[in-house]
């Protein structure tokens, strides 16, 4: 009966630490022209469990950057 109650807490604490929201950081590079209406985007996410990374990197193409 011990080993159960040991066991049980066990489950309940891996699910409340599965439950609590970790620290994520959120990093955005705008490097684009204001006046592009579809500037090119590349977005990663990194989630290791007990740290997440996200990153969003916008530029302008080389038309609008040349004024064509």
């Amino acid at each position: 009966m011990r080993e159960r109650r040991i066991g049980l807490a066990v489950v309940v604490l891996a699910l409340v630490v599965l439950a609590t929201r970790h620290p994520s950081a959120s990093v955005r590079i705008d490097t684009h022209i204001v006046g592009d209406p579809a500037p090119h985007s590349m977005q990663a996410a990194v989630d290791l469990g007990i740290a997440g990374v996200s990153l969003l990197w916008t530029w302008s193409g080389r038309q609008v950057a040349d004024g064509r």
